[in-house]
């Protein structure tokens, strides 16, 4: 298969390694981490140990083949550009994402992109220009926006776990990104605001019962929004928490680096859905204005 990965940070260079295995792969990423991939090759550490050749580049429109895919996995407030380009240069390719946040694939469904949702919680974490470390291996689901099984979908599923990254194919997509969203909002800012790896929020009470207050007021925004969750939030952000511990959260990271972090696409996107009902959202609210706080 013929696929375009679209934002080669941590995700997106794990997902450009192991399908350039046995796919025609092409990253699209920054010019100083797809210069030396090009020349050295990318570096992948931890569960997944090897060294790989994807093609890489830091402009779509370069791509050397027409795609059967584009995987994308560019920061969640880099959707509408990221979508204004793909409609200009391949406007008929289907696009999966796999990105933060629970409004991605509507925003590019309503951009007019073929768009379809996916969610994985593997922990990844870029350690500097082609060399990134694969922390945790967890769950990744992929689904049509529409609830259909289809056989493009089965097909890429397949694809992925031949790749090594065991993919199910879920009717109930939605729920799935909302769940992750849920998981995010708690271990990302938490995570951030203490400076510490994801194992660090179950060894204290007052860190798990803040992350069981945040995962139960998303419970309920998505409740009211006739969301249904395939788990309940309070367990599933504590099955991450432990399945990706030596993580380091992508929000961590930006924080580190200076750079802005995803939270107005995490847990303000609670917020903002919250306030659709006619309701509060406090915990994500305090937790998004703390990590904007801190931002380089």
């Amino acid at each position: 298969m013929r696929i375009i990965v679209f934002g080669a940070g941590a995700l997106g260079s794990l997902f450009g390694a192991l399908l350039s295995r046995e796919n025609e792969v092409y990253m699209v990423g920054r010019r100083e981490h797809v210069n030396v991939v090009a020349r050295d090759g990318l570096r992948v550490e931890g569960h997944t140990e090897g060294t790989f050749k994807p093609g890489v580049g830091e402009k779509l429109k370069d791509s050397p083949f027409y795609p059967n895919w584009i995987i994308l996995t560019v920061k969640a407030y880099q959707t509408e550009q990221a979508g204004r380009e793909i409609l200009d240069v391949l406007p008929d390719v289907p696009v999966l994402s796999f990105q933060n946040g629970i409004e991605n694939e509507l925003i590019l469904r309503d951009m007019g992109i073929d768009a379809v949702g996916g969610v994985t919680s593997h922990g990844i974490t870029f350690m500097e220009p082609s060399r990134i470390r694969h922390a945790g291996v967890g769950r990744t689901v992929i689904g049509e926006l529409d609830g259909r099984v289809s056989m493009r979908v089965r097909a890429l599923a397949y694809v992925l776990s031949n790749a090594g990254m065991l993919t199910e194919v879920s009717d109930n997509i939605a729920g799935e990104i909302w769940l992750k969203g849920a998981v995010n909002s708690v271990i990302n800012p938490i995570t951030a605001v203490l400076g510490v790896r994801n194992a660090a929020l179950l060894e204290v009470a007052a860190l798990r019962e803040l992350g069981d207050s945040i995962a139960e007021e998303c419970s309920k925004i998505a409740e009211a929004h006739g969301i249904n969750m395939p788990e309940n939030p309070v367990k599933e952000w504590k099955t991450v928490a432990e399945r990706t511990g030596e993580n380091m959260s992508s929000a961590l990271q930006d924080i580190m680096k200076g750079k802005r972090t995803e939270i107005r696409e995490i847990n303000g996107a609670f917020v903002r859905k919250a306030e659709e009902k006619g309701m509060d959202a406090p915990y994500n609210r305090v937790m998004m204005n703390i990590v904007r706080g801190m931002e380089g």
